[in-house]
């Protein structure tokens, strides 16, 4: 049998420690939008987590994998785990929770003592490990069980794509009233002086009196 492959699906789920505890393959984060393989996936007891996991499906028929659910120090979380635990049951071949442990929390992870723990008496440990390793015992039997490890890899696992968001139709605009046009005025053209032409000298009456003598020598010789 290969060893189990552990997936968390947010960080601080306890992937880790799982994994050093299980002496098993750490697979890191579940990637968003992408298809994962794993045997065990791993989620701390807080609702978003809870709902991730609730609405993860597996890509092809067959055996499902395991779900574990990491407590927090306080009781909310305990309670938010049972209360999702008949939807998780739907998705998971099982689901196991794991007991908070102070010794661990808020500290850099303990993959040395999360190690040793299976391979120590239950007398020899204290109250919170010995429910932890209860957990870790029930959590090691239901994959080996399950006939997972059995296989060349573990099952896919997939979030569903969220359905793309329908644009709104951007509402009609009622056309803007016509703008009245300012028409600049014509500028003012200075008139132009006409050239003054100064006027001859006022013929006298001998000239008036041969103007008709010199138009008709003037026919005459035209004849």
């Amino acid at each position: 049998m290969r060893p189990p492959v552990i997936v968390g699906l947010a960080e601080g789920s306890g992937t880790s420690t799982l994994a050093a505890a299980l002496h098993a393959r750490d697979a890191g984060r579940f990637e968003e939008w992408a298809a994962c393989a794993a045997d065990i996936v791993v989620c701390r007891a807080e609702q978003p987590s809870l709902r991730r996991a609730a609405t993860l499906a597996c890509a092809r028929p067959g055996v499902r994998p395991l779900l574990a659910v990491t407590l927090g120090p306080g009781d909310q979380e305990q309670h938010a785990a049972e209360t999702a635990l008949p939807a998780l049951q739907q998705r998971f071949s099982a689901v196991v929770v794991l007991p908070h442990v102070p010794r661990w929390h808020d500290r850099a992870p303990q993959h040395d003592d999360a190690a040793a723990v299976l391979a120590q008496a239950s007398e020899q440990l204290t109250r919170p490990l010995r429910a932890y390793a209860a957990a870790l015992r029930t959590l090691a039997a239901g994959v080996v069980g399950s006939g997972l490890l059995g296989r060349a890899v573990p099952p896919l696992l997939a979030l569903p794509v969220a359905a793309p968001r329908r644009s709104r139709p951007e509402p009609l605009r009622r056309p803007e009233p016509p703008r009245p046009v300012l028409l600049t005025p014509p500028r003012s053209v200075a008139p132009v002086p006409l050239s003054r032409v100064a006027p001859g000298p006022e013929p006298d009456d001998e000239e008036i009196e041969a103007e008709p003598v010199r138009a008709g020598v003037a026919a005459g010789r035209a004849e």
